[in-house]
């Protein structure tokens, strides 16, 4: 598995974590018909990735908003 960032491709290097959240729907004042899908469920992938077997570890959180088929690169922070 590998995160495709800035121009790089970065080897993910753990086991990634995932889980969801829920949007604040009543704050972003979205409407949509009956059957539209999830409106609230964000989705989150959190991984520790490396460029080369040498390189440090950095972590990436990435998100995904409810009927996005983008993933957003929510934090990006050094392994240390």
């Amino acid at each position: 598995m590998a995160v495709r960032h800035d121009g790089r491709i970065w080897a993910v290097a753990a086991d990634p974590v995932h889980w969801f959240a829920r949007d604040a729907w009543w704050d972003t004042r979205r409407t949509a018909a009956v059957g539209s899908g999830d409106l609230v469920s964000i989705e989150y992938w959190r991984v520790q990735v490396r460029l080369g077997s040498s390189s440090a570890l950095r972590t990436f959180t990435l998100r995904r908003n409810p009927l996005s088929t983008q993933w957003l690169l929510d934090e990006n922070s050094d392994g240390g």
